[in-house]
């Protein structure tokens, strides 16, 4: 591989690693919205069958921000595995430069220990705190 080319590929990466961040901030604007819809509902005495759709609705949207954004870890990962085929002069891979979301995916355990990761990071407070007090807040009134 050229010097030119794996430049390119870095360059490629890095673009295409920032684009995969922002979408974590999408994800927080769509719950923030949730909020802001959550209050409004509550304030102005909007139905609770309402609230509940708008509610799943901005839940599957970040959804879809989470799909483009797995879908753009694809495209790093692919980058990641053409830049670790011409990378013979390191030999110990997690030394080499820009294989973070390949190495992640080797990395990543079995279904069954995902979905106890996932259910402990979902009970932690930062993580509940945005549903669950909105459906409180919609169940309640």
């Amino acid at each position: 591989m050229t010097t030119v080319s794996k430049q390119l590929l870095v360059e490629q990466w890095q673009t295409l690693h920032n684009n995969h961040e922002n979408y974590e901030s999408y994800a927080l604007i769509i719950k923030l919205v949730a909020t802001a819809i959550t209050l409004f509902a509550f304030t102005f005495s909007v139905a609770t069958f309402v609230t509940f759709l708008i509610l799943a609705t901005l839940w599957l949207q970040e959804g879809i921000w989470k799909t483009f954004q797995q879908r753009t870890a694809n495209a790093i990962i692919a980058i990641e595995n053409k830049l670790d085929i011409h990378n013979d002069e390191q030999s110990n891979e997690s030394m080499k430069p820009y294989l973070v979301y390949k190495q992640w995916q080797e990395n990543r355990p079995n279904t069954q220990v995902l979905i106890v990761e996932y259910v402990s990071n979902s009970s932690k407070p930062t993580v509940m705190y945005p549903y669950l007090p909105l459906m409180l807040i919609v169940l309640i009134f």
